[in-house]
């Protein structure tokens, strides 16, 4: 399965028999989405273009007419996805989404703003791979970012909503990866591809920060 970040919080997962777009971004983000084509797409803030840009994807006439943004469980194409709510921003609500496809377990947290509890924690925990906001500004500091992958404990982290060091042109406002990196105590190399295959037996067996480029950049 391959994991491909455009910037912001727009990714997609594309398996063996369906590909999945979450939270599309509209071209305002200073990031490209180039119409990618999705089976599903997934939205963490219904109400908020910077993560429900639509438009910007082409969905494939045999997959979902409307995207998923809201709390519940669903399948298509053999890929199972799991909405669950988290904390968003001054009460509003925020979707996470669990994504199984080919045996992978994706959780993207979309504009989280603290650390899930409950049903919701129990349901991330689950994931091999988590999606993890960690740029500050508007969202989660670099700080509460890693209080956060150390609560969910997945063992691939791959970040998002920073401000992309190889991205100069893109002035998001938030700190760079490095601020997240200091917080999680660890150092890695800079990122060298826009996107990552994993599968079943590559999933790290110790905790793993891999950071990408943004394809959209």
């Amino acid at each position: 399965m391959d994991i491909a970040w455009y910037g912001h919080a727009a990714f997609r997962l594309r398996g063996r028999e369906a590909a999945v777009v979450m939270d599309p971004c509209a071209p305002e983000s200073g990031f490209r989405l180039n119409r990618p084509g999705a089976d599903i797409v997934t939205v963490s803030r219904a109400n908020d273009p910077s993560h429900n840009w639509i438009a910007g994807v082409a969905l494939e006439a045999t997959g979902l007419a409307r995207p998923l943004d809201a709390p519940g469980e669903y399948e298509v194409k053999r890929v199972l996805a799991t909405g669950v709510r988290t904390p968003g921003d001054d009460g509003a609500r925020n979707v996470a989404f669990v994504i199984t496809i080919d045996e992978v377990i994706v959780a993207h947290l979309g504009d989280l703003r603290g650390v899930p509890e409950g049903d919701a924690m129990e349901e991330l925990r689950r994931a091999d791979v988590v999606l993890l906001p960690c740029g500050g500004g508007a969202h989660l500091t670099p700080q509460a970012a890693a209080d956060v992958a150390n609560a969910i404990a997945a063992p691939l982290v791959i970040p998002m909503l920073y401000q992309p060091e190889a991205a100069d042109e893109v002035n998001t406002g938030l700190e760079p990866l490095s601020a997240f990196l200091r917080e999680m105590g660890v150092s890695v190399e800079p990122p060298a591809d826009n996107h990552i295959n994993v599968t079943r037996s590559s999933i790290p067996t110790a905790p793993t920060v891999t950071p990408l480029l943004a394809r959209g950049a």
